[in-house]
């Protein structure tokens, strides 16, 4: 086995344990000090004017009327517009939804070389086709023109405007030219390597077998080698937002569950109240043995 297979299952593999430990830890967390923002994307009927089912009369004697479907419609306009980096940050609207537009079209690329790879998939009408034919190159030109074009105009924009080269992190830099390595080495074996991506599905097909390929390009080693330190790296990067909103938005953004007596959530504000607190801000005076309900019932001095 080469040095670029074993490359690719370690990387993926540090990749697959560090997402899945990412998102273990998010869904264990402690819960969250309620935000109370509004509008709630699930409350049915009230997100047009920011409404809440508390302004209901005897709202706890009532059922809660939660819609999914304004969820899923809220997600959906987030992932295919970007609405709220267009409303909060325009000048990066553009670059940006060029930019995540390619990363979709490249990893539907992806999903499509696995999926042709599958032993007994890869034989059907199309699939073979997909595998090696112009589907693909055109599907790997449009991604990564895209992809390229918008990783570029992110960093320009980052650059070139003072008040964003202050308010961005080394980070956001780091993950912008790291990406734009990745899209250079693919342009590169795409022009002079795999231009049908031939090799491409030839590899896949080997990892997913067990039965990697030997005798790879170098511009193709190349760019498995640099998408592999950026996908183990990615997990343990701000990066993961793209599952990490999951989280943010339902159980912290959108959460307005209401905390009833002998219900579930009063049992989780107690457990959470009888942990120990050492802040030892003067008006808490946390030790490290007092906790949450001791501040909460007798109070700090103002």
């Amino acid at each position: 086995m080469g040095f670029v297979a074993i490359w690719a299952y370690v990387t993926l593999a540090v990749f697959v344990v560090g997402c899945l430990y990412k998102a273990i830890k998010y869904a264990t967390m402690p819960m969250h000090l309620r935000w109370e923002l509004y509008p709630v994307a699930h409350e049915k009927g009230k997100v047009e004017y920011g409404g809440s089912y508390f302004e209901e009369v005897d709202w706890w004697t009532k059922p809660r009327e939660v819609s999914k479907l304004g969820e899923f419609k809220t997600i959906a306009e987030e992932v295919l517009t970007l609405k709220q980096v267009h409303e909060r940050n325009p000048g990066l609207w553009l670059p940006s939804l060029m930019f995540h537009y390619g990363l979709y079209v490249l990893f539907t690329l992806g999903v499509l070389l696995v999926v042709g790879a599958v032993p007994g998939v890869r034989g059907l009408p199309g699939l073979a086709r997909l595998g090696g034919g112009r589907v693909l190159m055109a599907l790997a030109a449009f991604g990564l023109t895209l992809a390229t074009l918008g990783c570029v105009g992110l960093l320009a924009r980052r650059l070139s405007r003072a008040d964003l080269r202050r308010s961005s992190t080394p980070a956001d830099f780091l993950h912008l030219w790291m990406l734009l390595a990745v899209f250079l080495a693919s342009w590169a074996s795409f022009f002079w390597a795999d231009r049908h991506l031939a090799v491409a599905a030839s590899f896949v097909q080997g990892l997913v077998t067990f039965r990697p390929v030997a005798g790879l390009p170098g511009w193709f080693g190349a760019e498995v080698v640099l998408l592999g330190i950026f996908l183990a790296y990615l997990p343990w990067s701000h990066m993961t937002h793209f599952f990490a909103k999951y989280f943010t938005w339902h159980s912290v953004r959108w959460d307005d569950a209401p905390n009833m007596f002998g219900k579930t959530y009063e049992q989780r504000v107690k457990k959470l109240l009888m942990r120990p607190i050492s802040w030892s801000a003067p008006h808490i005076k946390g030790d490290g043995r007092k906790t949450w309900a001791d501040v909460a019932t007798k109070g700090g001095d103002s």
